[in-house]
């Protein structure tokens, strides 16, 4: 009876342990979502988070985003218009989509982005049904999708340590990002665009990484 009171104590140990793991990731993944809310000044006034009364503030007036998943990448292009004025119908007013780093980027350095992985297109369709759009550019989305988007091409190098700060794989990281950054600034909510925010990964694991590769470049969200 011994060994099983010990065995209880251990087990539920170790599950304080997870649940208080867990919870710390949720707060991490929390405030880094919304540390980069894409904070701007427009005409009509602006987009940002305001702490001290927990909302968001678009236009000078309380935003609430009522969200629809429709990841471009999954869904014929020729009925993107259709879904979105579908989701529009219903009573929302934003679209969110991961970006699938390895459909981009089938091979290193080789990129597409026409057709069904037109990301470009897509954004352009979401601003012109009036709709705000949040992008989840991972680069690891898991979404029940193939290696959680990231390139299988990546374990092509011998002991790499994916989703850590193994300096090759920050280094295809970065180089996907450059590609990729400089493609959505034009339509962030501070140049007039629709995306309100951007979500770095999916999961907090390399959060932080990214975190300092997001404020260390000129790229500002």
């Amino acid at each position: 009876f011994g060994l099983i009171f010990s065995w209880a104590d251990n087990l539920k140990a170790s599950l304080q342990f997870r649940n208080r793991c867990f919870l710390k990731m949720c707060f991490i993944f929390v405030n880094v979502l919304l540390a980069l809310v894409a904070v701007s000044q427009v005409e009509s006034g602006e987009f940002y988070v305001d702490w001290k009364n927990d909302r968001f503030v678009m236009d000078d007036e309380t935003f609430q985003y009522v969200s629809a998943g429709m990841h471009y990448f999954r869904i014929p292009h020729q009925y993107w218009e259709q879904r979105i004025n579908a989701a529009k119908s219903a009573g929302l007013n934003t679209i969110q989509t991961y970006v699938a780093w390895n459909a981009h980027e089938p091979e290193p350095g080789v990129y597409n982005f026409e057709g069904d992985l037109d990301i470009v297109e897509f954004i352009k369709t979401v601003q012109a049904h009036d709709m705000a759009l949040i992008l989840r550019v991972g680069p690891y989305i898991c979404g029940e999708w193939n290696f959680g988007g990231l390139p299988p091409w990546l374990l092509g190098t011998p002991g790499i340590q994916i989703r850590t700060q193994d300096s090759r794989f920050m280094k295809a990281v970065n180089s996907w990002l450059n590609v990729l950054l400089p493609m959505i600034e034009p339509y962030l909510f501070a140049n007039d665009g629709p995306i309100i925010m951007v979500q770095v990964t999916n999961i907090a694991l390399e959060i932080y990484n990214l975190r300092m590769r997001f404020r260390s470049e000129s790229f500002q969200l």
